[in-house]
């Protein structure tokens, strides 16, 4: 397995991977990956407060399945310095949920703070790759879709920690976590019709 390259072009901005590990699955740790944060993120709204275990387990599948998918692919839309932003913004939510010393909870207060934001984000820079991907109808459909893909995890690992203080800053949060999650899905399904056919 070799470091992250950037591949040449004239906007150089697709980054690929080498792989030989590239087996089924791992593939298919990736799905379930996918759709493990997905579900937690459509169900939380409906659910009591998790525990933390549960907590800690989606931002480690969102991790998991993030890593993976830059792993995996070919390629992502993306520079290589940003996926290396990609990978350090999933690990956030990971040192959030297991942060225990005090100094360290202070910390995690303000992260929280800014999670919906990230979450906003998320979903604008995913839904442009979403978008070109299903709209473009290139051969470049597989890297866009699994940029936003990585991207998507991002925001929905985020939402894990994320902490609304009033009524309206919660709809909002969880109609945009919706509308994220929901995309992951069909991406997922995407990826996967793209995978059985290649």
């Amino acid at each position: 397995m070799t470091a992250a390259q950037a591949a040449g072009g004239p906007h150089d901005h697709l980054v690929t991977f080498s792989v030989t590990t590239g087996s089924l699955w791992l593939r298919v740790l990736l799905v379930a990956g996918l759709l493990l944060v997905a579900a937690f993120a459509l169900l939380r709204p409906f659910l009591t407060e998790q525990p933390r275990l549960a907590v800690e387990l989606v931002t480690w599948a969102a991790a998991g399945a993030g890593l993976l998918g830059l792993l995996l692919t070919e390629g992502i839309d993306l520079p290589q310095q940003v996926a290396l932003l990609l990978l350090i913004a999933l690990a956030v939510p990971v040192t959030v949920t297991r942060a225990r010393q005090p100094r360290l909870l202070a910390v995690t207060r303000h992260v929280r703070g800014v999670a919906p934001w990230v979450l906003a984000l998320a979903l604008v820079a995913s839904g442009v790759e979403f978008g070109r991907a299903w709209l473009g109808g290139t051969d470049a459909a597989p890297v866009l879709l699994h940029t936003g893909l990585v991207i998507a995890l991002v925001g929905l690992s985020w939402f894990t920690i994320c902490r609304p203080r009033t009524r309206l800053a919660t709809i909002s949060v969880q109609t945009l976590v919706w509308v994220l999650a929901t995309a992951v899905v069909a991406g997922t399904a995407h990826v996967a019709v793209l995978s059985s056919a290649g």
